[in-house]
């Protein structure tokens, strides 16, 4: 990807969330915090592969897919009024129809299209789907890496400011000072990872946002991890009984446990961008 194709698709994203404003009033709170969102995301995407010293060309369409890769959001909270998946919509199919309808990727080779199309639409994905092209699997490793780095913050910051009352507008039925579901932790415990219905509370979700370490595929996004502490965070605002102490014991150890290559143990060797 060019320089000049980055700027299109970054211009086209910001024209695209411009039209969520009504006249100058300022953007819905949560089109403005998703705007924020995506931000980081293009960030994260383009410093991860930075580090992973993929080619500027790959650097590029690694940011480009983090300009992209939440784009049905906005779409879904304007129709529904809420970013909840199992309510709504999937945001990752309506986001690649979004940008499918736009031709912003016209001009693209068929295969660099498709590792955008592609990252878009399984980026939300309980984990990664066999329909993924071959090709795309190092971009979309990427763009669930970044986002995940940026949701941590982005949770972890709305708590410090007013215990993440904004969540629970978003979220409905989400209860802030509910226990732990059993069932998330039973699934956690077992698979590594849980399903978002079986979210009813803050705690499930921090609990389920903890469990996504497991699926950090990069050791650049493994490290800032650990550098920033997300995991003792998390930690912090979880109840202290025994199951989630488990869970929590296991995590440390599955973070601690990344050899000198950054490849956690049982995991593959990085994938590179053909």
């Amino acid at each position: 990807m060019t320089e000049a194709q980055l700027q299109r698709i970054r211009d086209w994203f910001l024209a695209f969330v411009e039209g969520f404003r009504k006249e100058s009033v300022p953007l819905p709170t949560a089109i403005a915090v998703k705007l924020e969102h995506t931000r980081h995301v293009a960030e994260n995407a383009r410093e991860i592969a930075r580090d992973l010293r993929w080619t500027p060309e790959d650097v590029r369409l690694a940011e480009a897919l983090g300009w992209l890769h939440d784009v049905g959001r906005f779409a879904q909270f304007a129709e529904y009024g809420h970013l909840q998946d199992a309510t709504s919509v999937d945001h990752g199919l309506r986001g690649l129809e979004i940008v499918r309808a736009s031709g912003i990727l016209a001009p693209m080779p068929d295969h660099r299209r498709g590792c955008l199309l592609d990252g878009i639409r399984h980026h939300n994905a309980r984990t990664i789907s066999p329909a993924a092209a071959p090709a795309s699997l190092p971009f979309l490793k990427l763009i669930r890496d970044a986002d995940k780095l940026d949701i941590f913050r982005v949770v972890l910051a709305g708590i410090a400011r007013d215990g993440f009352q904004e969540l629970a507008g978003l979220w409905p039925n989400l209860a802030l000072d509910g226990p732990v579901n059993p069932r998330l932790q039973d699934e956690i415990r077992t698979h590594r990872h849980g399903d978002v219905a079986h979210v009813h509370s803050l705690a499930d979700f921090l609990l389920l946002e903890a469990s996504w370490i497991y699926d950090l595929h990069y050791a650049p996004t493994r490290e800032r991890v650990r550098r920033d502490g997300v995991l003792k965070a998390l930690a912090a605002h979880l109840p202290d009984d025994p199951a989630t102490r488990k869970i929590l014991d296991d995590l440390r150890i599955f973070l601690a446990g990344a050899d000198s290559f950054g490849v956690a143990r049982g995991r593959k060797p990085e994938q590179r961008p053909c």
